[in-house]
């Protein structure tokens, strides 16, 4: 009988731990799982970076970047070193700087002569698939200018008449042949069968500027920022697009005057060199486009009359890559 009990308390004690143990596995069943994303921090400068200018001091590539300097170090978190490296249309600074580390420590400024139109033309060592397009900071016309004081040539209508009728005559100082300063008129010329003669100066604008005044040449091809504030000049032709800058809304695009389809605007930005990291890239694309948007920044530019437009990494690369394609038959023609 003891044996039937203690059997009985046995089963009993069992089925107790068994509903014991169920309830057990039910409270501690593992919870579903919650998968948690954490988001990149993105990628921070600091110390120093270095930019490359492949152009004189002075020049208006070496005054925009100075211009910017002050805004971008703030919104970069590091402190900006100017180094200019003038030469060949910048042809020189920019292999000086292909050369560098593809760190982010290193990064170029530069106009559109030698970045694209040197190497569409086969000038250079390098490609523009060499160079990563970070971001633009400026895009403006061209113009043909000549002399205040030519009274021969006084609009852009009688201009374009002198060269139609004295074939060859009509000269213009550009900084270097096959930079956008002389293409942005001779793709026009070309397409046009006219005929007027390029004189370059590796120089730059401060040489183009003498020798027009010096009356060594009849006009000078010129970007509009070079222009701004001058006097001692006439500004005849628009070889861009329509400028809503103050002061040259007025100038008469080739549109406008009766030849459409020449429009050659230059824009200035920052290239890296191929290799960098693409976080590294981002991130100063972001810092530029802060920096243009910075109200502070923004008075500061229309109390100096500086332009502006800023274009991210994508753009700016379509629109080089876009350039490099339109001018590559033009430099063909040129050399037939």
């Amino acid at each position: 009988m003891k044996k039937v009990v203690a059997l009985i308390l046995a089963v009993a004690l069992f089925l107790s731990f068994a509903a014991c143990g169920s309830k057990t596995a039910e409270t501690t069943a593992p919870a579903e799982t919650k998968t948690e994303t954490t988001q990149k921090e993105p990628y921070k400068f600091s110390g120093t970076v270095t930019v490359t200018v492949p152009f004189n001091a002075g020049s208006n590539t070496d005054n925009q970047i100075r211009f910017i300097q002050p805004y971008l170090e703030k919104h970069l978190g590091a402190n900006i070193i100017v180094v200019n490296a003038g030469g060949a249309s910048g042809v020189i600074g920019t292999t000086d700087f292909l050369s560098q580390k593809a760190d982010g420590t290193n990064i170029l400024f530069s106009l559109p002569t030698p970045t694209v139109y040197k190497p569409a033309g086969g000038d250079t060592q390098y490609t523009l698939d060499d160079l990563i397009p970070v971001a633009q900071t400026s895009s403006s016309p061209f113009y043909l200018a000549v002399s205040a004081n030519n009274q021969e040539i006084t609009d852009g209508k009688g201009l374009l008449e002198y060269i139609k009728n004295n074939p060859g005559k009509f000269t213009y100082a550009n900084a270097g042949n096959g930079g956008i300063a002389h293409l942005a008129f001779a793709a026009f010329l070309n397409g046009e069968g006219l005929d007027a003669l390029s004189v370059p100066f590796t120089g730059g604008t401060a040489d183009c500027y003498t020798a027009v005044m010096g009356g060594h040449v009849m006009g000078h091809a010129v970007s509009e920022p070079d222009l701004v504030g001058r006097t001692d000049y006439r500004v005849l032709v628009n070889l861009g697009t329509k400028s809503t800058t103050e002061g040259f809304t007025d100038i008469p695009t080739l549109e406008e005057l009766g030849y459409p389809g020449y429009a050659t605007d230059t824009f200035a930005g920052f290239y890296y060199m191929k290799g960098v990291d693409p976080e590294i890239v981002a991130a100063f694309d972001a810092a530029v486009a802060a920096t243009l948007s910075d109200p502070e920044f923004q008075a500061k530019a229309a109390e100096a009359n500086f332009g502006y437009a800023y274009l991210n990494s994508a753009d700016f690369t379509y629109v080089c890559q876009n350039t490099t394609k339109n001018i590559i038959p033009v430099l063909k023609s040129l050399a037939n």
